[in-house]
């Protein structure tokens, strides 16, 4: 008989050969999970199965520029494509601008809940429209620091419309482009330019505006802490963390992850550490909570968005790829299990990656298990995958050959 390898360096190979391919068929999977469910729209009160199909897409398309080398990733055809997405994207998205559009109400109720000395997060009074489009009053569903922007722009145009929406949510997003050019002084602004039509007009209508924001100066303040470490970074990133919370919801597997790759197996002290940044980072969200009640805000934000029962009295049910299967089969109630079982398992593996790897990972599966699978998070995520190939490129001290002249797109533009 042969003697082959030995058996832990086999085992070793087919592992290694396991996580090569567990991305790539996951999100081919996940392409053609949502593909059927638009295909077959099997579920009577499901509406808008093209979301979960166009996010599966985006990511897949996401994680093709993350895998990619600085090379590939800053080649000027590359470049070109996806300025020419993100001006095209953004024409659509601003041509698409509704003056009586949903949010403009839902948020115009919020103002008035306010302006009355009510708490949004029980009033009741708060404008939602169901899945048969009928109008339903209920409560305000996003964590408070995507309220103040919003108001505090109403306040100061002394109106509130699609308009004062919009500038607004150009205005936030607009920051995050200029954080990611003082993240990069190193970095040819001509390289950074094509990313700005997706970072700034990616997403206009839902108002993910504060996230990118939020997370934008986190990854800034871990890029600080990577090249320096310091105390008061470490706090920094903390308190941004907790800020970061109080925005929509892809902020909770990014902290998560952040963190928990911190754990060492080998060095117990590593978890409080751990437990001492998490507790400022949560002590800054209750801070944040407070005002309006910490139990109040927790129930119509977190709870609202796991019991899908509870969720489609006030919204739109947008089948995703975990939601769409289990509620063909009959087995909705089991939702939030399994969608908080599956990112527990991405956040747990985070120690086994690199942190920027990890923290992708648990975006990811966030964004394929949450109630909406809208793609309104994919600039977020482009942000993240543009700062890591950033970051690689300024710690090999070593620049690409690409990035030492403009692109020839742009020189030909500039012509």
């Amino acid at each position: 008989m042969r003697s082959g390898a030995p058996r832990g360096k086999t085992d070793k190979v087919v592992c290694e050969g396991m996580k090569k391919y567990f991305a790539p068929v996951g999100l081919i999977s996940c392409v053609v999970i949502s593909l059927v469910m638009w295909i077959l729209k099997p579920i009577p009160n499901g509406y808008h199965y093209e979301y979960a199909f166009m996010l599966s897409v985006d990511l897949t398309a996401i994680w093709l520029l993350y895998r990619a080398s600085p090379r590939t990733f800053f080649k000027p055809a590359v470049l070109a494509f996806i300025m020419l997405c993100g001006l095209g994207l953004g024409f659509t998205n601003l041509s698409a601008v509704k003056p009586k559009a949903e949010i403009v109400r839902y948020y115009q109720t919020v103002f008035d809940a306010l302006e009355n000395g009510k708490n949004p997060y029980t009033a009741g009074t708060i404008f939602h429209i169901t899945e048969s489009n009928r109008p339903v009053a209920g409560n305000f569903n996003y964590p408070p620091l995507e309220i103040y922007p919003y108001y505090l722009a109403s306040r100061i145009a002394g109106t509130w419309n699609i308009t004062v929406l919009t500038i607004t949510i150009l205005l936030l997003q607009a920051f995050c482009c200029l954080v990611l050019v003082l993240m990069f002084p190193r970095i040819r602004l001509i390289y950074l330019l094509p990313f700005f039509p997706i970072l700034l007009m990616g997403e206009v209508k839902t108002g993910p505006a504060m996230t990118l924001l939020l997370t934008a100066l986190t990854v800034l303040a871990i890029k600080k802490n990577r090249e320096k470490p310091r105390r008061i970074l470490r706090y920094l990133i903390a308190v941004l963390f907790g800020l970061g919370l109080m925005t929509k919801f892809l902020v909770i597997p990014l902290m998560a992850a952040y963190y928990w790759h911190k754990f060492d197996a080998k060095r117990l002290r590593s978890l409080i550490d751990i437990a001492v940044d998490v507790s400022i980072a949560l002590a800054t969200a209750v801070l944040v909570m407070a005002p309006f009640g910490v139990a109040n805000v927790f129930k119509n934000t977190i709870l609202f968005n796991l019991v899908l029962k509870d969720r489609a009295v006030l919204a739109t049910f947008f089948p995703n790829v975990l939601s769409g299967p289990l509620t063909w089969l009959g087995l909705q109630g089991l939702y939030a299990i399994a969608a908080i079982a599956i990112l527990a398992m991405a956040i747990l593996a985070a120690p086994k990656l690199n942190l920027f790897a990890a923290m992708l990972t648990a975006a990811y599966v966030f964004l394929f298990v949450a109630a909406t699978p809208e793609p309104q998070f994919v600039p977020l995520l482009l942000f993240l995958v543009l700062a890591v190939r950033c970051m690689a490129v300024e710690e090999r001290g070593v620049f690409p050959q690409v990035l030492k002249q403009p692109p020839t797109f742009v020189m030909g533009m500039a012509s």
